[in-house]
């Protein structure tokens, strides 16, 4: 967690930020997931823990109540300072009394029309309609967002943002041209990433983003048939020390003799007193689950590369194997947890239930609480539709008049 003088952020935790990050959970059952080198379809995997074994025995939600608890006792957030805005520059809105500048929605506008000039083409009125309203109602609901952390004193974590935004730069070859086929920008992903974030935040202050023993063991009552196995399962995490630097580049001997070199040198960083397996993986690994510390999931060993399930499925709970060398590079394994042949305990579950059951609340959340800033932070619209804008064009002759309206 972070603080500025009495200002501190929540510090929401690894896990929820994963959470924020990835696609909601699937109901009714498991999910294929890249858990492993060799995926043989059919074969069971699950859904991995958001923290990995971040998360230990209190649940997710449990830490991060305690973080914002600590967050409040310590003042005001250090950010979430208010938007700039210039004098006389135009607004889009006026949002609790705060102006939000025209800027902010022209950034978002002109790449949506910049789609349909690079045809030729000029964007229909309805299109034109839609990203407008669109726009400006993301502005102001992410300024409401920011007026509401304010008030309670906190503000997420610094940490959290640049996590979420390198998982989203993950596997992306070229980032602007991702960007601009979106129609966004750095700033503007970046504001959206901040708000969701923040959203987590109130919802967790509200007491919205708790999940009950009750409540796990109810929804492991419905699932647990899902997951029934003749084989022995264990909980893996990895950090893997790829062969070669480029994909579909064949690799020399040296390139292997440094991906060993390397693989040696995280392991000794893993295995020293107090090092924390879940973040190196998170900072050294190249392979699946890296942004959830390498967490593998529950998986069996027909799941994996022969030479890391004979290694795998050999060690104890909370071992960490010497690097393993397969086709796919150099493992560092650590085993979580262990299961015989049979229906898996709501104990391998619990993580993955918890992640599930709080992505149900927060997207409820998120729903009711855009509704509920609204009445508390009312707005004004300054920018114009095309109709008014239309209109305006018409009585005013050959000079377009602004497209915005001041008070005062």
């Amino acid at each position: 967690m972070r603080g500025a003088g009495r200002g501190r952020s929540t510090g929401l935790g690894l896990g929820l930020a994963v959470l924020l990050a990835g696609c909601p959970a699937k109901e009714g059952g498991p999910t294929e997931v890249a858990a492993s080198p060799e995926p043989t379809p059919g074969v069971e995997a699950s859904e991995p823990s958001p923290a990995g074994e971040a998360n230990g025995g209190g649940g997710l939600a449990a830490s991060v109540k305690e973080q914002v608890d600590e967050a409040r006792e310590d003042g005001p957030p250090p950010s979430a300072e208010a938007p700039v805005v210039e004098p006389g520059e135009p607004l889009v809105a006026v949002v609790g009394g705060v102006p939000i500048p025209k800027r902010a929605f022209d950034e978002v506008y002109f790449l949506k029309v910049k789609k349909y000039a690079d045809r030729g083409r000029t964007i229909p009125e309805s299109a034109d309609r839609r990203y407008r309203k669109s726009i400006v109602e993301r502005l102001i609901h992410q300024e409401r967002v920011r007026q509401e952390v304010v008030k309670l004193g906190l503000d997420y974590d610094p940490a959290d943002l640049a996590r979420r935004q390198e998982q989203q730069r993950r596997g992306i070859e070229d980032w602007a041209k991702h960007l601009d086929r979106r129609g966004e920008t750095d700033a503007s992903l970046r504001a959206m990433n901040i708000a969701e974030l923040r959203e987590a935040v109130i919802l967790e202050a509200r007491g919205r983003l708790r999940v009950s023993r009750a409540e796990i063991e109810e929804d492991y009552e419905k699932i647990k048939g899902n997951w029934v196995s003749d084989k022995v399962r264990v909980r893996a995490a990895q950090i893997l020390v790829p062969l070669g630097r480029e994909p579909r580049v064949p690799v020399t001997a040296a390139d292997e003799a440094a991906a060993e070199a390397e693989a040696e040198r995280i392991h000794a960083l893993v295995v020293a007193p107090g090092a924390d397996f879940a973040e190196l993986a998170r900072e050294h690994s190249s392979g699946p689950g890296s942004s959830k510390g390498g967490d593998l999931g529950i998986i069996t060993a027909d799941r994996m590369a022969e030479e890391f399930s004979a290694v795998a499925f050999a060690m104890k709970v909370g071992e960490i194997s010497e690097p393993v060398k397969t086709k796919f590079g150099f493992h560092i394994i650590k085993i979580n947890g262990r299961w015989p042949a049979g229906t898996l305990p709501i104990e391998a579950l619990e993580d993955q239930i918890t992640e599930r059951l709080l992505q149900r609340k927060l997207h409820q959340g998120r729903r009711e609480l855009e509704e509920e800033l609204a009445l508390s932070y009312p707005a004004t619209h300054h920018l114009l539709t095309p109709e008014e804008l239309s209109a305006r064009r018409s009585r005013g002759g050959e000079g377009a008049p602004p497209e915005t309206e001041h008070d005062g």
